[in-house]
């Protein structure tokens, strides 16, 4: 490990020292914390105004939470901040729920155009029926060929009467 010097002012010190007492951190853990989150930030979210978020937890929540972070601080060598943990949450249940509505949309644009394909296959069907149309023609033109089925049954009967004509 390496040992870093800084010359700060004394308000800013002051500033940190209690935010040490808050944390219940050492100094070189806050250095490594301000550090660490300033060169994983993305560039961006250095002027983004921040609001602050409240709530209030069940004892048993709290303990649970305190004891996963210092879970962490062992496993990892380094002390995670409530405020990192609850951030962390958040922001991994929000990427969550924006890949969920992303699927959700994709789903419902698919639904949409099914739906209007559908209500576009029936404009297609009346070509079709424009094509039946024109069928009816062909079965006049096999209305036509009866006749002459007719016809020729009327020649057959024609013949047989002939030769009934003839035996008499």
């Amino acid at each position: 490990m390496s040992k870093l010097t800084v010359s700060i002012p004394d308000d800013l010190h002051q500033k940190i020292r209690e935010e040490l007492e808050k944390q219940g951190i050492t100094t070189s853990q806050f250095i490594e914390q301000a550090v660490t989150n300033f060169f994983e930030k993305p560039k961006g979210d250095n002027n983004m105004a921040t609001r602050t978020l409240a709530f209030q937890v069940s004892e048993e929540l709290f303990q649970r939470i305190k004891a996963y972070l210092a879970r962490y601080e062992e496993v990892h060598h380094r002390k995670l901040s409530q405020k990192e943990f609850v951030i962390g949450l958040i922001e991994a249940e929000l990427d969550e729920a924006d890949e969920e509505f992303a699927a959700a949309e994709a789903a419902a644009a698919t639904e949409n155009t099914e739906v209007e394909q559908a209500a576009e296959e029936p404009e297609m069907d009346e070509p079709a029926e424009d094509e039946d149309a024109e069928e009816p023609a062909q079965p006049e033109e096999a209305e036509d060929a009866e006749p002459d089925t007719e016809e020729a049954e009327e020649s057959v009967d024609a013949t047989d009467q002939q030769e009934v004509n003839a035996q008499y």
